[in-house]
């Protein structure tokens, strides 16, 4: 792997190619490639003078190979990631209307369109001190349900393996859908709600695994999410961000989280792309399942499921739904319910009497709220006419959850 910076040969790309310099030397790798492109081949000779030059006059002692293209810049850059498998592209966007990288143009065509994750240097000095061991990187990881997002943390888990690393999760929400997916009341949209943002908390720390130097941040959202963002990164007093691309173009960018992040931060950004090749450093444990039962004896044999999903000491919720009308035994139900339990398994293990007319939802909300890893359910195998007309609620769950969900279907 190795590092692309690219420049437009002005002053703030001086400080791109000493992040890209600082960073490849503390990763051992013997060299950064330095691109520059012209778009005019009459140009390329002055230019290959101009690079050159700056080149000799960069700070910085690890080797530089200058590589002059003639083309489309974030093309010319895309070509050489991909031939020198690169795993990072380092730039600094300039203001200047004439500038290779200025906003707007060849910066976020090449955000959106990178197979690997850009850097965005505006500040060089945290960079540098991180680089040399002087003091900790401090990093905003932007966190949503999305691949890019998951992608994001393990870079992040990455970058903590070569020098110590400070990180702020931050979850933008908005009070109603939140409260809707955990399944609590909610007051008004404008106010902070301080139980979804404990649940918000406690979730965004668990998906991060590694909780060393690690604190987890929910801002209630009103408007644009990379408006909050850059809220939070200013209230945190981050260095850098790390944001997932989705990748959007034209009309679509517009309002992305990436693309006011990157116009707008006056910290530096990592764009990390969903189909970037980044190694899994951290496997996610399944400590909690929640298990859902109607009390048959083909939904009670999913119960063992969620024990053997989970780690030695870790937590068992065996849930039954009831309509929210429904008279019922709650005491006698819970006593049926924990009997489900394997013997000698070392877990804990709770019982759940869950009320709601829409099981699926119901039991969703309640593994949300709950924190669980995984949802074990059995499905009835209903099929034909039955299954349009009733529905099925394992189905309906795969649809309602974000989380995995094993279901145990009849022979």
């Amino acid at each position: 792997m190795s590092i692309i910076c690219g420049t437009d040969l002005s002053p703030r790309s001086v400080a791109a190619l000493e992040v890209a310099r600082a960073l490849a030397a503390q990763r051992g790798e013997r060299e950064v490639v330095l691109v520059h492109a012209v778009e005019d081949e009459d140009k390329a000779a002055g230019a290959r003078a101009a690079l050159d030059a700056f080149v000799a006059s960069a700070p910085g002692t690890t080797p530089v190979r200058a590589e002059l293209a003639v083309g489309v810049p974030e093309e010319s850059l895309l070509t050489f990631a991909d031939t020198e498998g690169a795993d990072l592209i380092v730039i600094a966007p300039s203001a200047s209307p004439t500038s290779m990288f200025r906003l707007g143009s060849t910066a976020e065509r090449l955000i959106a369109t990178s197979g690997v994750p850009v850097l965005v240097v505006r500040d060089p000095k945290p960079w540098l001190a991180f680089a040399s061991g002087e003091r900790p990187l401090r990093l905003l990881v932007g966190v949503d349900e999305s691949v890019s997002c998951d992608l994001g943390i393990q870079w992040t888990h990455a970058l903590r393996q070569r020098g110590p690393v400070e990180v702020v999760l931050g979850r933008i929400y908005y009070p109603d859908d939140a409260a809707d997916y955990y399944g609590v009341a909610h007051g008004a949209v404008v106010d902070r709600d301080p139980v979804v943002e404990q649940l918000i908390t406690r979730d965004l720390l668990r998906k991060f695994g590694d909780n060393d130097r690690v604190t987890a941040r929910a801002l209630r959202g009103l408007g644009r999410l990379g408006d909050h963002m850059l809220e939070l990164a200013k209230d945190a007093g981050v260095d850098a961000i790390v944001v997932g691309t989705h990748q959007k173009t034209g009309l679509g960018r517009l309002g992305s989280v990436s693309a006011v992040v990157v116009h707008d931060a006056t910290q530096s950004v990592i764009c990390v792309p969903p189909n970037a090749a980044i190694p899994t450093l951290q496997v996610p444990r399944l400590v909690s399942a929640l298990v859902a039962t109607d009390l048959s004896s083909f939904a009670n044999r999913a119960v063992p499921f969620a024990f053997a999903l989970t780690d030695e000491g870790g937590e068992v919720h065996i849930a039954h739904v009831v309509d929210e009308d429904h008279e019922i035994d709650e005491v006698e139900t819970k006593r049926q319910l924990l009997a489900l339990a394997p013997t000698g398994m070392k877990r804990q293990v709770s019982a759940h009497i869950l009320r709601g007319s829409d099981a699926a939802k119901t039991i969703a909300q309640a593994a949300a709220r709950e924190g669980v890893d995984a949802i074990c359910i059995a499905s009835h195998g209903r099929s034909g006419i039955t299954r349009a007309l009733v529905g099925s609620v394992a189905d309906k769950l795969l649809r309602e959850t974000r989380k995995p969900v094993l279901v145990l279907r009849p022979a």
